[in-house]
Protein backbone atom coordinates (compact mmCIF):
# COMPACT_ATOMS: atom_id res chain seq x y z
CA UNK A 1 0.00 0.00 0.00
CA UNK A 2 1.32 3.50 -1.18
CA UNK A 3 1.85 6.35 1.94
CA UNK A 4 1.79 8.69 -0.32
CA UNK A 5 -0.96 10.98 1.02
CA UNK A 6 -1.03 14.73 0.24
CA UNK A 7 -0.55 17.59 3.11
CA UNK A 8 -4.50 17.90 3.27
CA UNK A 9 -4.59 13.83 3.69
CA UNK A 10 -2.31 13.72 6.99
CA UNK A 11 -3.60 16.83 8.29
CA UNK A 12 -0.35 19.13 7.84
CA UNK A 13 3.27 18.79 8.74
CA UNK A 14 3.80 17.67 12.04
CA UNK A 15 6.02 19.89 14.62
CA UNK A 16 6.77 17.36 17.05
CA UNK A 17 10.69 16.46 18.09
CA UNK A 18 11.65 20.24 18.53
CA UNK A 19 13.50 21.50 21.72
CA UNK A 20 13.71 25.10 23.17
CA UNK A 21 15.45 27.44 22.25
CA UNK A 22 18.09 25.53 19.48
CA UNK A 23 18.22 22.93 17.52
CA UNK A 24 15.75 19.73 18.79
CA UNK A 25 17.72 16.49 19.48
CA UNK A 26 16.48 14.69 16.37
CA UNK A 27 17.83 17.92 14.18
CA UNK A 28 14.90 20.04 13.46
CA UNK A 29 14.92 23.42 13.45
CA UNK A 30 14.29 25.47 17.06
CA UNK A 31 10.84 26.20 17.77
CA UNK A 32 9.67 29.83 17.48
CA UNK A 33 8.82 31.56 21.12
CA UNK A 34 6.70 34.16 20.76
CA UNK A 35 6.77 37.58 23.31
CA UNK A 36 3.74 38.56 25.39
CA UNK A 37 2.08 40.51 22.71
CA UNK A 38 2.88 37.51 20.54
CA UNK A 39 0.79 35.10 22.55
CA UNK A 40 -2.36 37.33 22.10
CA UNK A 41 -1.92 37.76 18.46
CA UNK A 42 -1.44 33.85 18.34
CA UNK A 43 -4.79 32.95 20.42
CA UNK A 44 -6.79 35.29 18.23
CA UNK A 45 -5.34 33.42 15.34
CA UNK A 46 -6.11 30.32 16.89
CA UNK A 47 -9.37 31.86 17.59
CA UNK A 48 -9.70 32.53 14.02
CA UNK A 49 -8.73 29.27 12.55
CA UNK A 50 -11.16 27.57 14.78
CA UNK A 51 -14.27 29.30 13.74
CA UNK A 52 -13.33 28.73 9.82
CA UNK A 53 -13.00 24.79 11.03
CA UNK A 54 -16.13 25.13 12.42
CA UNK A 55 -17.57 27.05 9.85
CA UNK A 56 -16.34 24.22 7.04
CA UNK A 57 -18.39 21.53 9.04
CA UNK A 58 -21.46 23.40 9.37
CA UNK A 59 -21.75 26.46 7.05
CA UNK A 60 -22.08 29.88 8.06
CA UNK A 61 -23.83 31.03 10.92
CA UNK A 62 -27.25 31.98 10.68
CA UNK A 63 -28.96 33.57 13.75
CA UNK A 64 -32.23 32.32 14.26
CA UNK A 65 -31.88 29.34 11.35
CA UNK A 66 -30.41 26.22 10.73
CA UNK A 67 -26.84 26.15 9.29
CA UNK A 68 -27.24 24.51 5.74
CA UNK A 69 -25.57 21.43 5.00
CA UNK A 70 -21.95 22.04 3.15
CA UNK A 71 -22.07 21.28 -0.43
CA UNK A 72 -18.97 20.44 -2.40
CA UNK A 73 -18.59 21.68 -5.80
CA UNK A 74 -19.56 19.30 -8.00
CA UNK A 75 -16.55 17.67 -10.28
CA UNK A 76 -17.18 18.44 -13.87
CA UNK A 77 -15.64 17.14 -17.38
CA UNK A 78 -15.32 17.78 -21.01
CA UNK A 79 -15.42 14.83 -23.91
CA UNK A 80 -12.33 14.37 -25.65
CA UNK A 81 -12.27 15.40 -29.07
CA UNK A 82 -12.78 12.06 -31.59
CA UNK A 83 -13.08 8.63 -29.69
CA UNK A 84 -13.28 8.84 -26.01
CA UNK A 85 -11.79 5.91 -24.61
CA UNK A 86 -13.19 4.09 -21.38
CA UNK A 87 -11.26 1.24 -19.60
CA UNK A 88 -13.00 -0.34 -17.13
CA UNK A 89 -11.65 -1.66 -14.09
CA UNK A 90 -12.76 -4.46 -11.96
CA UNK A 91 -13.07 -7.71 -10.09
CA UNK A 92 -15.61 -10.33 -11.23
CA UNK A 93 -18.83 -8.09 -11.06
CA UNK A 94 -17.53 -6.60 -13.98
CA UNK A 95 -15.83 -9.01 -15.45
CA UNK A 96 -18.62 -11.21 -15.44
CA UNK A 97 -19.58 -14.49 -16.32
CA UNK A 98 -20.10 -17.19 -19.20
CA UNK A 99 -24.11 -16.21 -20.26
CA UNK A 100 -23.84 -13.24 -18.93
CA UNK A 101 -24.57 -10.13 -20.94
CA UNK A 102 -22.12 -8.01 -18.42
CA UNK A 103 -22.77 -4.63 -17.39
CA UNK A 104 -20.43 -3.53 -19.53
CA UNK A 105 -22.61 -4.44 -22.64
CA UNK A 106 -25.35 -2.70 -21.09
CA UNK A 107 -23.23 0.34 -20.81
CA UNK A 108 -21.34 0.08 -24.10
CA UNK A 109 -24.80 0.07 -26.39
CA UNK A 110 -26.52 3.27 -24.45
CA UNK A 111 -23.59 4.89 -25.36
CA UNK A 112 -23.21 3.82 -28.95
CA UNK A 113 -26.53 4.35 -29.23
CA UNK A 114 -26.02 7.99 -29.19
CA UNK A 115 -25.54 10.55 -31.47
CA UNK A 116 -22.01 12.37 -31.06
CA UNK A 117 -21.27 9.54 -28.33
CA UNK A 118 -18.22 8.07 -30.05
CA UNK A 119 -16.29 5.44 -27.29
CA UNK A 120 -14.21 2.86 -27.47
CA UNK A 121 -13.69 0.65 -24.72
CA UNK A 122 -9.96 -0.32 -24.37
CA UNK A 123 -8.12 -2.93 -21.63
CA UNK A 124 -6.14 -5.90 -21.65
CA UNK A 125 -8.92 -8.79 -22.04
CA UNK A 126 -11.83 -9.46 -23.51
CA UNK A 127 -13.57 -11.99 -22.21
CA UNK A 128 -15.70 -13.71 -19.58
CA UNK A 129 -15.17 -16.76 -16.89
CA UNK A 130 -16.66 -20.03 -17.97
CA UNK A 131 -19.11 -21.24 -14.99
CA UNK A 132 -21.15 -23.49 -17.83
CA UNK A 133 -17.63 -26.17 -17.94
CA UNK A 134 -18.11 -26.49 -21.48
CA UNK A 135 -14.68 -24.37 -22.36
CA UNK A 136 -16.99 -21.71 -24.16
CA UNK A 137 -16.92 -19.28 -21.60
CA UNK A 138 -14.20 -17.27 -22.28
CA UNK A 139 -16.21 -15.87 -25.21
CA UNK A 140 -19.59 -16.86 -23.99
CA UNK A 141 -21.05 -13.50 -23.81
CA UNK A 142 -25.56 -13.88 -24.13
CA UNK A 143 -24.66 -11.42 -26.90
CA UNK A 144 -20.96 -10.68 -28.02
CA UNK A 145 -21.71 -7.58 -30.11
CA UNK A 146 -20.10 -4.90 -28.47
CA UNK A 147 -16.66 -3.78 -27.77
CA UNK A 148 -15.64 -6.26 -25.22
CA UNK A 149 -11.87 -4.77 -23.90
CA UNK A 150 -11.77 -4.44 -20.28
CA UNK A 151 -9.35 -4.66 -17.25
CA UNK A 152 -11.40 -6.73 -14.70
CA UNK A 153 -10.07 -9.66 -12.80
CA UNK A 154 -12.02 -12.22 -11.63
CA UNK A 155 -11.53 -12.76 -7.99
CA UNK A 156 -9.44 -9.26 -7.57
CA UNK A 157 -8.39 -7.41 -4.53
CA UNK A 158 -8.24 -3.77 -5.38
CA UNK A 159 -4.44 -3.93 -4.13
CA UNK A 160 -4.39 -6.40 -6.74
CA UNK A 161 -5.76 -4.55 -9.42
CA UNK A 162 -3.19 -2.03 -8.51
CA UNK A 163 -0.15 -3.40 -9.41
CA UNK A 164 -1.02 -3.40 -13.42
CA UNK A 165 -3.02 -0.43 -13.21
CA UNK A 166 -0.05 2.24 -14.62
CA UNK A 167 1.35 -0.25 -17.12
CA UNK A 168 -2.64 -0.70 -18.36
CA UNK A 169 -3.06 3.03 -18.45
CA UNK A 170 0.21 3.21 -19.78
CA UNK A 171 -0.41 1.23 -22.94
CA UNK A 172 -4.05 2.09 -23.74
CA UNK A 173 -3.97 5.89 -23.13
CA UNK A 174 -7.67 6.01 -21.69
CA UNK A 175 -9.58 9.14 -21.65
CA UNK A 176 -11.87 7.80 -19.47
CA UNK A 177 -11.33 5.29 -15.92
CA UNK A 178 -14.33 3.45 -14.35
CA UNK A 179 -13.50 1.81 -11.25
CA UNK A 180 -15.54 -0.96 -9.04
CA UNK A 181 -14.29 -3.03 -6.95
CA UNK A 182 -14.00 -4.00 -3.57
CA UNK A 183 -15.73 -6.94 -2.31
CA UNK A 184 -12.69 -8.93 -2.51
CA UNK A 185 -10.96 -6.95 0.09
CA UNK A 186 -13.59 -7.64 2.65
CA UNK A 187 -14.15 -11.87 1.49
CA UNK A 188 -10.39 -11.81 2.35
CA UNK A 189 -11.13 -10.10 6.14
CA UNK A 190 -10.04 -6.54 5.00
CA UNK A 191 -12.28 -3.55 6.10
CA UNK A 192 -13.57 -0.56 4.47
CA UNK A 193 -10.70 1.67 5.34
CA UNK A 194 -8.22 -0.63 3.72
CA UNK A 195 -10.11 -0.77 0.68
CA UNK A 196 -10.60 2.55 0.39
CA UNK A 197 -7.16 3.61 0.75
CA UNK A 198 -6.36 0.96 -1.68
CA UNK A 199 -8.97 3.10 -4.12
CA UNK A 200 -7.06 6.24 -3.18
CA UNK A 201 -2.95 4.51 -4.15
CA UNK A 202 -4.81 2.93 -7.70
CA UNK A 203 -6.05 6.14 -8.47
CA UNK A 204 -2.49 8.05 -7.48
CA UNK A 205 -0.93 5.39 -9.99
CA UNK A 206 -3.51 5.79 -13.04
CA UNK A 207 -2.75 9.76 -12.41
CA UNK A 208 1.43 9.00 -12.29
CA UNK A 209 0.94 7.77 -16.32
CA UNK A 210 -2.23 10.03 -17.15
CA UNK A 211 -2.78 13.36 -15.05
CA UNK A 212 -5.69 13.93 -16.71
CA UNK A 213 -7.53 10.71 -16.49
CA UNK A 214 -11.96 11.10 -15.84
CA UNK A 215 -12.63 9.08 -12.99
CA UNK A 216 -15.59 7.51 -12.30
CA UNK A 217 -15.99 5.06 -9.10
CA UNK A 218 -18.99 2.36 -8.71
CA UNK A 219 -20.71 1.82 -4.82
CA UNK A 220 -20.69 -2.00 -4.62
CA UNK A 221 -23.66 -3.68 -4.51
CA UNK A 222 -24.99 -5.77 -1.78
CA UNK A 223 -24.11 -9.31 -1.09
CA UNK A 224 -27.06 -12.20 0.57
CA UNK A 225 -26.38 -15.74 1.12
CA UNK A 226 -22.88 -16.20 1.59
CA UNK A 227 -23.07 -17.31 5.54
CA UNK A 228 -21.26 -13.83 6.38
CA UNK A 229 -23.62 -11.06 4.91
CA UNK A 230 -23.76 -9.14 8.12
CA UNK A 231 -20.31 -7.95 8.18
CA UNK A 232 -19.93 -7.82 4.18
CA UNK A 233 -23.17 -5.52 3.83
CA UNK A 234 -21.86 -3.43 6.95
CA UNK A 235 -18.39 -2.89 5.43
CA UNK A 236 -19.68 -2.22 1.70
CA UNK A 237 -22.04 0.14 3.29
CA UNK A 238 -19.26 1.97 5.09
CA UNK A 239 -17.82 1.72 2.32
CA UNK A 240 -20.25 3.67 0.15
CA UNK A 241 -20.83 6.14 2.28
CA UNK A 242 -17.08 7.26 2.23
CA UNK A 243 -16.63 7.37 -1.76
CA UNK A 244 -18.48 10.83 -2.10
CA UNK A 245 -15.54 12.33 0.12
CA UNK A 246 -12.89 10.21 -1.59
CA UNK A 247 -14.31 11.60 -5.14
CA UNK A 248 -13.82 15.42 -3.15
CA UNK A 249 -10.73 14.69 -2.41
CA UNK A 250 -9.11 13.57 -5.17
CA UNK A 251 -10.34 15.78 -7.53
CA UNK A 252 -8.67 17.84 -9.36
CA UNK A 253 -9.24 20.49 -11.99
CA UNK A 254 -7.64 18.24 -14.68
CA UNK A 255 -8.99 15.26 -13.60
CA UNK A 256 -12.28 14.99 -11.96
CA UNK A 257 -13.57 11.97 -9.92
CA UNK A 258 -17.50 11.13 -9.68
CA UNK A 259 -19.73 8.22 -8.25
CA UNK A 260 -21.68 5.96 -9.71
CA UNK A 261 -24.71 4.96 -7.40
CA UNK A 262 -24.43 1.31 -8.38
CA UNK A 263 -26.35 0.69 -5.13
CA UNK A 264 -28.96 3.03 -5.34
CA UNK A 265 -32.30 0.44 -5.82
CA UNK A 266 -29.95 -3.04 -6.08
CA UNK A 267 -31.81 -5.76 -4.14
CA UNK A 268 -29.21 -8.48 -3.76
CA UNK A 269 -32.07 -11.26 -3.61
CA UNK A 270 -33.77 -9.57 -7.08
CA UNK A 271 -30.74 -8.56 -8.64
CA UNK A 272 -27.88 -11.11 -8.09
CA UNK A 273 -27.94 -14.38 -9.46
CA UNK A 274 -25.88 -15.88 -6.95
CA UNK A 275 -24.82 -14.92 -3.64
CA UNK A 276 -22.47 -11.84 -5.09
CA UNK A 277 -22.79 -11.36 -8.70
CA UNK A 278 -25.59 -9.55 -10.74
CA UNK A 279 -27.75 -10.69 -13.24
CA UNK A 280 -29.38 -9.40 -16.12
CA UNK A 281 -31.62 -6.97 -14.18
CA UNK A 282 -28.75 -6.17 -11.36
CA UNK A 283 -26.43 -5.42 -14.85
CA UNK A 284 -28.53 -2.88 -16.19
CA UNK A 285 -28.81 -1.39 -12.70
CA UNK A 286 -25.14 -0.70 -12.34
CA UNK A 287 -24.72 0.21 -16.26
CA UNK A 288 -27.37 3.19 -15.33
CA UNK A 289 -25.74 4.52 -12.58
CA UNK A 290 -22.22 4.29 -14.26
CA UNK A 291 -24.20 6.22 -17.67
CA UNK A 292 -25.23 8.81 -14.68
CA UNK A 293 -22.38 9.68 -14.13
CA UNK A 294 -20.51 10.13 -17.10
CA UNK A 295 -23.58 11.76 -18.89
CA UNK A 296 -24.17 14.18 -16.02
CA UNK A 297 -20.81 15.69 -14.21
CA UNK A 298 -18.70 14.47 -17.17
CA UNK A 299 -20.59 15.15 -20.25
CA UNK A 300 -20.03 12.01 -22.00
CA UNK A 301 -23.53 10.84 -23.82
CA UNK A 302 -26.47 11.28 -21.79
CA UNK A 303 -28.16 9.53 -18.89
CA UNK A 304 -29.97 6.38 -18.75
CA UNK A 305 -33.64 6.66 -19.18
CA UNK A 306 -35.91 5.89 -16.66
CA UNK A 307 -37.49 4.08 -15.77
CA UNK A 308 -35.37 0.76 -16.52
CA UNK A 309 -36.75 -1.51 -19.13
CA UNK A 310 -38.08 -4.72 -18.20
CA UNK A 311 -35.17 -7.08 -18.98
CA UNK A 312 -36.04 -11.70 -18.46
CA UNK A 313 -32.96 -13.15 -16.24
CA UNK A 314 -31.21 -16.64 -16.29
CA UNK A 315 -30.32 -18.41 -19.71
CA UNK A 316 -32.00 -17.57 -22.50
CA UNK A 317 -31.16 -20.62 -24.82
CA UNK A 318 -33.91 -22.93 -25.13
CA UNK A 319 -32.51 -26.07 -24.38
CA UNK A 320 -33.56 -28.77 -27.22
CA UNK A 321 -34.38 -31.91 -25.26
CA UNK A 322 -34.92 -35.46 -26.75
CA UNK A 323 -35.64 -38.70 -25.15
CA UNK A 324 -32.22 -40.49 -25.45
CA UNK A 325 -33.71 -43.63 -23.92
CA UNK A 326 -36.67 -45.09 -22.50
CA UNK A 327 -37.12 -48.32 -20.58
CA UNK A 328 -40.15 -49.78 -18.36
CA UNK A 329 -40.90 -46.99 -15.89
CA UNK A 330 -38.02 -45.15 -16.98
CA UNK A 331 -37.14 -42.22 -19.48
CA UNK A 332 -33.35 -40.83 -20.28
CA UNK A 333 -33.69 -36.87 -21.30
CA UNK A 334 -30.78 -35.35 -22.99
CA UNK A 335 -29.63 -31.90 -24.29
CA UNK A 336 -26.60 -29.79 -25.20
CA UNK A 337 -25.47 -27.93 -22.54
CA UNK A 338 -27.08 -24.19 -22.56
CA UNK A 339 -24.30 -21.58 -21.95
CA UNK A 340 -24.24 -19.78 -18.56
CA UNK A 341 -25.95 -22.34 -17.31
CA UNK A 342 -25.03 -24.11 -13.92
CA UNK A 343 -27.79 -26.12 -13.22
CA UNK A 344 -31.20 -27.42 -15.12
CA UNK A 345 -34.49 -28.07 -14.24
CA UNK A 346 -36.82 -31.40 -15.13
CA UNK A 347 -40.66 -30.67 -14.86
CA UNK A 348 -43.02 -33.26 -15.50
CA UNK A 349 -46.92 -33.66 -16.00
CA UNK A 350 -48.88 -36.68 -16.62
CA UNK A 351 -51.10 -35.95 -19.75
CA UNK A 352 -53.20 -39.09 -19.51
CA UNK A 353 -54.31 -40.61 -18.25
CA UNK A 354 -55.72 -38.97 -14.91
CA UNK A 355 -54.00 -35.57 -16.02
CA UNK A 356 -52.00 -34.01 -13.22
CA UNK A 357 -50.37 -30.40 -12.39
CA UNK A 358 -47.09 -29.57 -13.85
CA UNK A 359 -44.52 -30.20 -11.31
CA UNK A 360 -40.61 -30.25 -10.65
CA UNK A 361 -39.30 -34.15 -10.50
CA UNK A 362 -35.44 -32.57 -10.74
CA UNK A 363 -34.16 -29.47 -9.68
CA UNK A 364 -30.42 -30.26 -9.21
CA UNK A 365 -29.47 -31.40 -13.02
CA UNK A 366 -25.68 -30.60 -13.88
CA UNK A 367 -23.24 -31.64 -16.29
CA UNK A 368 -21.04 -34.39 -15.92
CA UNK A 369 -18.13 -35.02 -18.19
CA UNK A 370 -18.29 -33.84 -22.25
CA UNK A 371 -21.36 -34.20 -24.24
CA UNK A 372 -24.92 -33.75 -23.93
CA UNK A 373 -26.40 -33.28 -20.35
CA UNK A 374 -28.34 -35.97 -19.44
CA UNK A 375 -31.65 -36.81 -17.09
CA UNK A 376 -33.19 -39.93 -16.15
CA UNK A 377 -36.44 -39.41 -14.72
CA UNK A 378 -37.75 -42.77 -13.52
CA UNK A 379 -40.86 -44.22 -11.26
CA UNK A 380 -43.46 -43.59 -14.17
CA UNK A 381 -46.31 -45.54 -14.57
CA UNK A 382 -46.62 -47.84 -17.18
CA UNK A 383 -49.73 -46.87 -19.94
CA UNK A 384 -49.54 -42.75 -19.38
CA UNK A 385 -48.50 -40.18 -21.46
CA UNK A 386 -46.25 -37.59 -20.12
CA UNK A 387 -45.19 -34.54 -20.39
CA UNK A 388 -41.59 -33.08 -19.39
CA UNK A 389 -39.84 -29.15 -20.10
CA UNK A 390 -35.99 -28.96 -19.37
CA UNK A 391 -36.03 -25.28 -17.11
CA UNK A 392 -31.98 -24.10 -17.69
CA UNK A 393 -30.74 -22.08 -14.05
CA UNK A 394 -28.04 -19.70 -13.33
CA UNK A 395 -28.34 -19.91 -9.82
CA UNK A 396 -31.45 -18.84 -8.76
CA UNK A 397 -32.34 -17.20 -12.10
CA UNK A 398 -34.62 -20.10 -14.08
CA UNK A 399 -34.32 -18.98 -18.13
CA UNK A 400 -36.43 -20.01 -21.05
CA UNK A 401 -37.67 -23.74 -20.57
CA UNK A 402 -37.32 -26.10 -23.25
CA UNK A 403 -40.40 -27.06 -25.90
CA UNK A 404 -42.42 -30.48 -24.38
CA UNK A 405 -41.12 -33.46 -24.82
CA UNK A 406 -43.88 -35.89 -24.88
CA UNK A 407 -43.61 -39.79 -23.86
CA UNK A 408 -46.01 -42.78 -23.97
CA UNK A 409 -44.29 -45.21 -21.46
CA UNK A 410 -43.45 -48.38 -21.86
CA UNK A 411 -46.80 -50.45 -23.78
CA UNK A 412 -45.20 -53.94 -23.26
CA UNK A 413 -48.38 -55.41 -21.59
CA UNK A 414 -47.83 -58.12 -18.56
CA UNK A 415 -48.65 -61.78 -19.38
CA UNK A 416 -52.21 -63.09 -18.05
CA UNK A 417 -52.52 -65.07 -14.81
CA UNK A 418 -51.30 -68.39 -14.73
CA UNK A 419 -53.94 -71.43 -13.04
CA UNK A 420 -56.74 -69.51 -12.24
CA UNK A 421 -58.95 -71.61 -10.30
CA UNK A 422 -61.20 -71.84 -7.26
CA UNK A 423 -59.38 -73.25 -4.32
CA UNK A 424 -60.38 -76.63 -2.39
CA UNK A 425 -62.40 -74.93 0.51
CA UNK A 426 -64.63 -73.25 -2.90
CA UNK A 427 -64.09 -69.65 -0.99
CA UNK A 428 -61.17 -68.31 -2.86
CA UNK A 429 -60.60 -67.81 -6.49
CA UNK A 430 -56.76 -67.86 -6.72
CA UNK A 431 -53.65 -67.73 -9.75
CA UNK A 432 -49.78 -67.29 -10.01
CA UNK A 433 -47.78 -64.79 -9.67
CA UNK A 434 -47.19 -62.85 -12.58
CA UNK A 435 -43.85 -61.33 -13.43
CA UNK A 436 -43.94 -57.21 -13.80
CA UNK A 437 -47.76 -57.02 -12.79
CA UNK A 438 -48.69 -54.11 -10.11
CA UNK A 439 -52.24 -55.66 -9.73
CA UNK A 440 -54.92 -57.77 -10.73
CA UNK A 441 -58.59 -57.32 -11.68
CA UNK A 442 -61.16 -59.38 -11.29
CA UNK A 443 -64.18 -59.31 -13.76
CA UNK A 444 -67.68 -61.27 -12.69
CA UNK A 445 -70.84 -62.04 -15.23
CA UNK A 446 -73.83 -64.29 -14.41
CA UNK A 447 -74.04 -67.55 -16.30
CA UNK A 448 -77.85 -68.92 -18.34
CA UNK A 449 -79.20 -71.14 -16.09
CA UNK A 450 -82.36 -73.12 -16.79
CA UNK A 451 -84.95 -72.75 -14.96
CA UNK A 452 -87.09 -75.82 -12.94
CA UNK A 453 -89.93 -76.86 -14.44
CA UNK A 454 -93.51 -76.43 -12.42
CA UNK A 455 -93.76 -79.70 -12.38
CA UNK A 456 -90.57 -80.77 -10.70
CA UNK A 457 -90.82 -81.26 -6.81
CA UNK A 458 -88.26 -79.52 -4.56
CA UNK A 459 -87.43 -82.86 -3.23
CA UNK A 460 -86.75 -86.41 -5.19
CA UNK A 461 -88.65 -89.79 -4.07
CA UNK A 462 -85.98 -90.08 -1.13
CA UNK A 463 -86.26 -86.27 0.33
CA UNK A 464 -82.98 -85.71 -0.89
CA UNK A 465 -82.18 -81.91 -2.19
CA UNK A 466 -82.80 -81.83 -6.46
CA UNK A 467 -79.60 -81.35 -8.69
CA UNK A 468 -77.98 -77.66 -8.75
CA UNK A 469 -79.48 -76.09 -12.10
CA UNK A 470 -77.77 -76.90 -15.29
CA UNK A 471 -75.77 -73.35 -15.98
CA UNK A 472 -74.05 -72.65 -19.49
CA UNK A 473 -71.76 -68.72 -20.52
CA UNK A 474 -73.55 -66.87 -22.14
CA UNK A 475 -71.08 -66.87 -24.77
CA UNK A 476 -67.01 -67.53 -25.41
CA UNK A 477 -65.83 -63.69 -25.45
CA UNK A 478 -63.97 -62.37 -22.56
CA UNK A 479 -64.46 -58.88 -20.78
CA UNK A 480 -64.59 -56.05 -23.48
CA UNK A 481 -65.88 -58.34 -26.09
CA UNK A 482 -68.29 -59.91 -24.51
CA UNK A 483 -72.15 -59.26 -22.78
CA UNK A 484 -72.44 -59.14 -19.26
CA UNK A 485 -69.18 -58.42 -17.43
CA UNK A 486 -68.64 -56.59 -15.11
CA UNK A 487 -65.18 -55.12 -13.29
CA UNK A 488 -65.86 -56.32 -9.75
CA UNK A 489 -62.58 -56.03 -7.53
CA UNK A 490 -59.11 -54.55 -8.27
CA UNK A 491 -56.51 -56.92 -6.19
CA UNK A 492 -53.27 -55.89 -4.80
CA UNK A 493 -50.58 -57.90 -2.80
CA UNK A 494 -52.11 -61.09 -2.51
CA UNK A 495 -53.18 -63.39 -5.54
CA UNK A 496 -57.21 -64.15 -4.34
CA UNK A 497 -59.92 -62.96 -4.20
CA UNK A 498 -63.44 -64.06 -1.88
CA UNK A 499 -65.42 -65.40 -4.03
CA UNK A 500 -69.29 -63.42 -4.84
CA UNK A 501 -71.83 -64.20 -7.15
CA UNK A 502 -74.01 -61.04 -6.18
CA UNK A 503 -76.60 -63.76 -5.50
CA UNK A 504 -76.71 -65.66 -8.61
CA UNK A 505 -76.88 -69.21 -8.87
CA UNK A 506 -73.48 -69.41 -10.84
CA UNK A 507 -71.00 -66.59 -12.55
CA UNK A 508 -67.66 -66.86 -14.84
CA UNK A 509 -65.45 -64.92 -13.44
CA UNK A 510 -61.61 -63.55 -15.08
CA UNK A 511 -58.32 -62.28 -13.84
CA UNK A 512 -56.78 -59.91 -15.73
CA UNK A 513 -53.27 -58.61 -15.16
CA UNK A 514 -52.21 -54.99 -14.85
CA UNK A 515 -48.70 -53.02 -15.04
CA UNK A 516 -49.91 -49.68 -13.23
CA UNK A 517 -52.25 -47.69 -16.50
CA UNK A 518 -51.39 -50.73 -18.77
CA UNK A 519 -54.13 -53.32 -18.76
CA UNK A 520 -51.92 -57.01 -19.88
CA UNK A 521 -53.82 -59.81 -20.76
CA UNK A 522 -57.15 -61.57 -19.25
CA UNK A 523 -57.05 -65.45 -18.05
CA UNK A 524 -59.88 -68.06 -19.10
CA UNK A 525 -62.57 -67.42 -17.39
CA UNK A 526 -63.57 -69.80 -14.34
CA UNK A 527 -67.23 -71.18 -13.89
CA UNK A 528 -68.67 -71.46 -10.02
CA UNK A 529 -72.22 -72.55 -9.42
CA UNK A 530 -73.21 -72.34 -5.88
CA UNK A 531 -73.78 -75.94 -4.32
CA UNK A 532 -77.54 -75.93 -2.14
Amino acid sequence: MSTDRSDEETGGASTEGASAGGASTDGAKPRFRPGPLGLIGVALAAMFVTLLLIQSFIGTFRPGGEAPEREPAPATGTPPEGTAKIMVVGDSITQGSSGDYTWRYRLWKHLDEQDGADVEFVGPYNGVLDVSGDGSGSQGYADPDFDQRHAAVWGAPVNKLSEHIGEQVAEYDPHYLLLMAGINDFVGGGDAPEALEEIRDLIRTARVVRGDLQIVIGELTPVRGTGDDERLNRQIAEFNMALPRIAEDMTSEASPVVVARTSAHYSASEDNWDTTHPNARGELKIAAAFADALGGPLGLGEPYPRPLPDVPVGPQTRPKATVARKEPGKVVLSWDPVLGATRYQVLQRRLRPDPDEQVPVLNEVTRTGAGPVTAEIDHLLSGATYEFVVRPFKGGDGGRRSRVVTVRTDSDPPAAPRWVKVDDQRTYLVWAAVPDATHFEVWRRPMKCAEPSDGEDADDADGAASASPACEPRDAKGPGKGEGWTSVAVVNGERRWAIDTAGKPAAEFVVVSHRDYLAGDAADPVEFVVED
